[in-house]
């Protein structure tokens, strides 16, 4: 399993080192939406980035970072190995008026797309000729870029110049020395290659992915002192391979050779043993069925090594019928069942959960491909359209509730709106507004007037009224009253004229707060009629979320319907890699099984040739008439 994250770390670090152009460094962001996107992005979850990218372009949310967010969104489709539309986002850009920093970003984004497609010349000269000299944030993207380019054209010298530039202490700087030493040694300079080999076996422990990549560095060297007759260095570097580590089982095979090269076949037993121990389903376990009877022929143990030959033809033949059972699972999709499990899904727009393929019984057969990059990316998209297909059928299962919801607003819609528009009618009919101007109107008039009558009390106006009657009595009486009668209800009405007068405006303002709440009664009045004629209005519109919905449910489904086509087109890739590795395995098998069939053969010609008396007929030679069986 340290193989398969070491190798996920690696893609990881390949995708995002071209594609985050360092956006782990703080920048200043000046829109919330490019901000989202971005913390998306930095959480892996692609997904949801392209998707909110997609949303704040077409929306018209991003001005300031809008070309950031374009290369952004051309970062994400060269990462989900989709180049065609990488290509033309990057295109566009650069046909236009773009800052420079945007510009090389677009370009080493354009640069990786091609390293990708394996359009490695074209690719150099993008970041020779239109990058030159990076800006400081995007150094390291730039070299790591440049080297992995130059070392896919041979150019191991400028892979290195480039590599001495680059960050001692970044995750991929080990990753890129590791395939450059690997290079030198197997070509014009094993000296160098040496010398970096040694550097990455002597780093301080780490992680398990440093740790690895220490132990690939030592096997490298292992390896090298092995062909170059330096068997000696060779058993010092395995003697302190770990036994619990990702690359055991190479590191006790190649023990066990440099052991016999050194003619130590005691020593070298027990190591074979140990690795006889592991599944026969590993490489280094196969071949290894053919180091024991050989082992055992170097110690003189004949009987031993004839039994250790039928042994290994056993256990190849077993082997053979499980690679054959195991077809026959890939083949009818309970295979591929069994290594995706059931992933564990979140929220819509957190990241994905670790996926990493179930310990079934396969799995050591597939032990290396798990760990290739091929895999590897055949995986994540896998994975990534299973979350896409999972988000589909929860937004297909909420579309029930929605049409639901709007129907329940249809009920509510016509029971209420009748109502409401004879509530209305009543309104209307009362008058409201014209008796409020009426009484506005009296108001003015007495303010203006200073008349204090309509703002007196009820015993004021009480006393007022029985003074008017009296002068009205007075005046009917004509000459019959009394002469200072008149004089005094003159001087009543005149006292009580002027207790109503000295505090008049005292008086007049609660009227006028009055006559203002009951304005602002009316203006809500109107407000709320607007409002239910406008609900009144909206039987279209809810007639149109109907449409709508269902031409949503109609698109869901035929994204489903697509997204199953392409769950299955992945998982056909998937499984025929799975049957190549199964053929690989066969071919390789038949191979081991025929050595085995030749080694056992000639211990028989050697036996016959000791004892002459016997006949050809009469040999332990497994298969009918004394040849071996038809390898499957």
């Amino acid at each position: 399993m340290t193989m398969l994250r070491l190798c996920l770390l690696t893609l990881a670090l390949l995708i995002t080192s071209v594609a985050s152009a360092r956006l782990d460094q703080p920048e200043r962001i000046e829109e919330p939406a490019y901000g989202e996107v971005v913390f998306y992005y930095l959480q892996g979850d692609y997904f949801a980035a392209l998707t909110r990218a997609q949303m704040a372009l077409e929306r018209g949310e991003v001005h300031r970072h809008r070309d950031d967010l374009k290369v952004l969104i051309g970062a994400m489709y060269s990462a989900y190995g989709m180049p065609e539309d990488a290509e033309k986002v990057f295109s566009q850009l650069l046909s236009g008026s773009v800052s420079e920093p945007v510009a090389k970003r677009a370009w080493i984004h354009l640069a990786g797309l091609y390293y990708r497609q394996q359009k490695n010349r074209q690719a150099l000269a993008l970041l020779d000729s239109k990058v030159g000299t990076p800006p400081e944030d995007l150094k390291e993207v730039y070299l790591s870029l440049r080297a992995r380019i130059l070392m896919r054209l041979g150019r191991y010298q400028e892979a290195a110049e480039s590599l001495d530039a680059f960050a001692v202490n970044h995750p991929l700087n080990a990753y890129l020395r590791y395939n450059l030493a690997v290079s030198w040694i197997n070509g014009e300079h094993p000296s160098k290659g040496q010398a970096w080999l040694w550097q990455l076996a002597n780093m301080p422990p780490g992680n398990e992915e440093v740790n690895a990549v220490k132990e690939k560095a030592m096997l490298a060297l292992a390896i090298y002192m092995l062909r170059s007759d330096q068997e000696e260095r060779a058993l010092e570097l395995l003697r302190n391979a770990r036994l619990d580590g990702p690359f055991s089982d190479i590191s006790l095979l190649l023990y066990a050779r440099a052991l016999l090269i050194e003619q130590q076949p005691r020593q070298a037993l027990p190591v074979l043993q140990q690795l006889d121990k592991l599944s026969i389903q590993r490489n280094t376990v196969q071949e290894a069925q053919l180091a024991l009877p050989y082992l055992y022929q170097e110690l003189g143990d004949e009987p031993r090594a004839a039994q250790a030959y039928r042994d290994a033809l056993q256990r190849y033949d077993d082997l053979q019928q499980y690679l054959v059972a195991l077809e026959g699972k890939v083949a009818a999709g309970s295979w591929f069942r069994d290594l995706v499990g059931k992933p564990q899904w979140t929220t819509a727009m957190d990241p994905l959960p670790h996926f990493l393929p179930k310990r079934v019984e396969s799995f050591p057969t597939f032990y290396e491909w798990f760990a290739s990059l091929s895999f590897q990316h055949g995986w994540k998209n896998y994975h990534e359209l299973q979350r896409q297909q999972h988000l589909l059928q929860q937004w297909q299962g909420r579309m029930p509730g929605l049409q639901e919801l709007v129907a329940a607003h249809q009920r509510k819609h016509d029971d209420v709106v009748p109502r409401a528009q004879a509530l209305l009618q009543d309104l209307s009919d009362q008058d409201l507004q014209g008796r409020l101007t009426r009484l506005q109107r009296r108001f003015d008039k007495a303010v203006q007037d200073q008349d204090p009558v309509p703002f007196a009390t009820p015993k004021e106006r009480k006393l007022w009224q029985a003074a008017q009657d009296a002068e009205q009595h007075s005046k009917d009486w004509g000459e019959r009253t009394r002469p200072d009668l008149q004089e005094k209800l003159a001087f009543a009405k005149g006292v009580l004229q002027w207790d109503m007068q000295q505090d008049i405006v005292a008086r007049q303002w609660p009227r006028q707060q009055t006559l203002n709440a009951l304005n602002d009664l009316l203006e809500k009045n109107r407000q709320l009629r607007s409002r239910v004629l406008v609900a009144a209005s909206r039987t279209p519109r809810l007639a149109y979320y109907h449409q709508e919905i269902d031409s949503l449910s109609v698109m869901l489904g035929g994204l489903m319907q697509r997204g199953q086509t392409l769950l299955a087109r992945q998982q056909s890739q998937l499984e025929a890699s799975a049957v190549a590795q199964v053929d690989a395995t066969r071919k390789r098998l038949r191979a081991f099984s025929a050595a085995a069939y030749e080694g056992l053969a000639d211990m028989q010609n050697a036996a016959l040739r000791q004892r002459p008396d016997t006949a050809p007929s009469q040999t332990g030679l497994p298969g009918a008439g004394g040849e071996p069986p038809a390898s499957n």
